[in-house]
């Protein structure tokens, strides 16, 4: 029995040390990379074999029914280890080390998220599953341990367990996934319709227009009715044209960003004014050498798909139009922010924010964004 307890107390020990060593940063980065494919409807596919196939079960469960909160939709998360008729179908038929890429060559698109865990980070099927992820320009994050294997080296965020006890590895990656859908759920709800808005984003509002947006009693009304008042209040009062240099300055200021630009679309999409921001200069510039940054990258998707988007990682996100000299600087990460202007059922103009930095923006900066956005867009219809 003492043989057992010293093994016990070996484990935990050992255990402990392997914690220390996790890097945490990496499991910021896969919170808000699983946040943002929740907030922007991404899929997120969910695969590993024998013990890692039973925590990726684990964390499809717990992301889907765990994290349910009012106000955030919900995750559309797949696991690839649950379905053994087609598992063993692939397996049977063309190999056991195509059952996972050839479940997600049906389903995975562009910037959707996939998660391997591997706890040797050699799993065939599993570096098939990511090889064919990277190819489909989905974002791709790793769960290992050991070495890392060449996992380490093919995922895009990678999760690395410092030991060489498969055990703990495994443990550890448990652990990992509770972690991860736990801050998940105890995120704040962002601000959606029908529920009551916080005076925050009206009080920049106010500091940027120069005049009240919202009385007391309007602060504790449902929120289409004080966008209703607060966008009645800028008809009258802002010639949003001319103010477009100064709405742009303040939304940069009020979210950190270092660049931006405000476009205004007419009715058949095409720009007719707009201002950019960069190094704290604010310019007007033609319509016309604007325009490139509607038609393509980030802003385009804003409009097509009429909603704002977030993106935490330029570098990997496919929404977002690299210029030429990005396109040669590959080291340089860039987070960026758009919010639409909408008149009634038309985009009609689109805010976009950047800094050269990742995962600077947070969901709350989009919810202010959208606020003030929301309440703006209704001086375009005295223009239309």
């Amino acid at each position: 029995m003492e043989v057992v307890m010293g093994h016990l107390d070996e484990y935990m020990q050992d255990l402990k040390r392997v914690l220390e060593k996790i890097p945490l940063e990496k499991v910021e980065e896969v919170i808000r990379l699983l946040q943002n494919a929740r907030m922007n409807e991404k899929q997120v596919f969910i695969l590993g074999n024998g013990g890692s196939a039973s925590t990726a079960s684990h964390m499809v469960c717990d992301l889907a029914k765990n994290t349910r909160k009012r106000g955030f939709p919900h995750f559309r998360v797949f696991g690839l280890t649950d379905n053994m008729a087609i598992m063993t179908a692939y397996a049977n038929d063309e190999g056991y080390e195509t059952v996972f890429a050839n479940q997600l060559e049906n389903w995975v698109e562009a910037g959707d998220l996939v998660i391997a865990i591997s706890a040797s980070g050699n799993s065939p099927n599993v570096l098939k599953a990511v090889e064919l992820a990277n190819q489909r320009r989905a974002i791709t994050v790793g769960f290992t341990g050991m070495t890392g294997g060449k996992l380490i080296h093919l995922a895009q965020v990678v999760i690395h367990v410092p030991s060489m006890r498969i055990e703990q590895v495994e443990d550890v990656h448990l652990m990992l996934e509770h972690m991860i859908c736990s801050a998940i759920k105890e995120m704040e709800v962002p601000v959606h319709a029908g529920e009551v808005l916080s005076p925050g984003p009206l009080d920049k509002a106010e500091q940027l227009f120069g005049f009240p947006v919202a009385s007391d009693e309007q602060l504790q009304s449902d929120k289409s009715e004080l966008l209703e008042a607060i966008t009645r209040e800028f008809s009258e009062k802002l010639d949003l044209h001319e103010f477009l240099p100064k709405i742009l300055d303040f939304t940069v200021q009020s979210v950190g960003a270092t660049s931006g630009s405000i476009v205004v679309l007419d009715e058949n999409g095409e720009v007719i004014e707009g201002a950019i921001t960069y190094a704290g200069e604010v310019l007007r510039k033609p319509s016309n050498t604007l325009s490139r940054a509607t038609q393509e990258g980030l802003a385009n998707w804003v409009i097509e798909n009429r909603q704002p988007a977030l993106v935490e990682n330029t570098m990997r996100d496919p929404r977002w139009m690299q210029s030429e000299p990005q396109k040669v600087q590959t080291d340089v990460a860039r987070s960026a922010i758009c919010v639409p202007l909408m008149v009634q059922d038309r985009v009609a103009g689109v805010l976009t924010l950047s800094r050269p930095s990742p995962y600077h923006f947070t969901m709350e900066d989009l919810a202010m964004l959208t606020t003030i956005t929301v309440a703006i867009s209704y001086s375009f219809r005295r223009k239309d």
